[in-house]
């Protein structure tokens, strides 16, 4: 019975793992590191279920159903349950029905039991378990600003699509018009370069969408998102922000999240707008690393998150964790 739940479980598991790595795939196409993983955790759980069906079907009271012998031993071989001890005893028929004896010639005493299975899958549920926490923990240690912090920010890019930002990167942009418009005193850079399939660099995609009021309100919900993450009154505002060109600085040359903020602090820099104290703006499985990069570069940082959709989050933080786990050790 027990081994007919744990198959249940397995596949219950299957299906809400693959609800939350397939999305990425299916609604955008979207498969990176993160999914990947997912599927094969997916896969293993799969392989679980199986083998707790089998070993459940395989425990069932059975007589009389095996094959028979030959050389060694005589008679007719028969694996019987025993319910009393929990595992399979081999018997030998001799001389007629029901008259069984154990023969040490088939190599088997009835008695001994192989920990194998048990072990191999606690093995692999701890490495999964210590994958996870090891990124999970850190990402929940970040500070988060408060709305009345008037830090400079910086506003990590992470794809353009031709000449339109990303869901993701829209939730950024929408973040950090939030921050700017509470927080009038502070300027912030958008960074990111030119990728592949990318008609202009991430900043200049941020920066458009920030300071034209025709792109401002293409789609007030993620603005609105960003108001409610953060506890702001949607109604203190009669219409979307729209930021001074002034105090939007691109920093376009960058190709990952070190350059990101390196490459910024050198943009503020030369602007006259270095402080020691920087806001990083981007969703908040990235900013546990962005930060500890801002650390390294020599200032101090904290977090003013971007909402992320249901569909992003569960692939994105695992491949979060892959990164902060290859940075750790690399």
């Amino acid at each position: 019975m027990k081994n007919k739940i744990g198959g249940i479980i397995g596949l219950i598991l299957t299906a809400v793992i693959l609800a939350l790595y397939l999305p990425p795939l299916v609604l955008y196409g979207i498969i990176d590191i993160g999914n990947i993983i997912g599927f094969v955790l997916a896969g293993l759980s799969f392989i679980f279920a199986i083998t707790q069906f089998r070993m459940a079907s395989d425990s069932a009271p059975k007589r009389d159903y095996d094959r028979s012998v030959s050389g060694g031993t005589r008679g007719r071989l028969h694996r019987q349950f025993n319910h009393d001890m929990g595992r399979d005893t081999v018997l030998i028929e001799r001389g007629g029905l029901g008259n069984f004896t154990a023969d040490s010639s088939i190599g088997y005493d009835g008695d001994k039991q192989s920990h194998a299975y048990l072990v191999t899958w606690l093995v692999i549920l701890a490495v999964v378990v210590a994958f996870f926490a090891q990124g999970l923990v850190r990402m929940c240690t970040v500070s988060i600003k408060e709305a009345s912090d008037s830090s400079d920010a910086v506003v990590l890019g992470c794809g353009v699509r031709g000449s339109r930002p990303t869901i993701m990167m829209r939730q950024r942009i929408e973040a950090a018009r939030l921050y700017l418009a509470l927080n009038p005193d502070a300027d912030a850079v958008v960074s990111g370069g030119q990728g592949a399939g990318e008609d202009i660099s991430e900043a200049e995609c941020m920066r458009t969408y920030l300071t034209d009021s025709t792109k401002t309100a293409e789609d007030a919900s993620y603005f609105y998102q960003a108001c409610d993450m953060h506890g702001v009154d949607r109604s203190q505002f009669a219409q979307i922000p729209v930021i001074d060109p002034s105090r939007v600085l691109v920093e376009n040359t960058s190709l990952n999240t070190e350059q990101n903020i390196s490459n910024s602090l050198k943009v503020l820099t030369e602007n006259g707008r270095y402080t020691d104290e920087l806001v990083i703006v981007t969703q908040g499985y990235h900013e546990y690393r962005a930060i500890k990069d801002a650390e390294s570069a020599g200032t101090v940082a904290g977090a003013f998150p971007a909402a992320i959709d249901y569909w992003a989050a569960a692939t994105y933080t695992t491949r979060e964790c892959v990164s902060i786990l290859y940075h750790t050790f690399l």
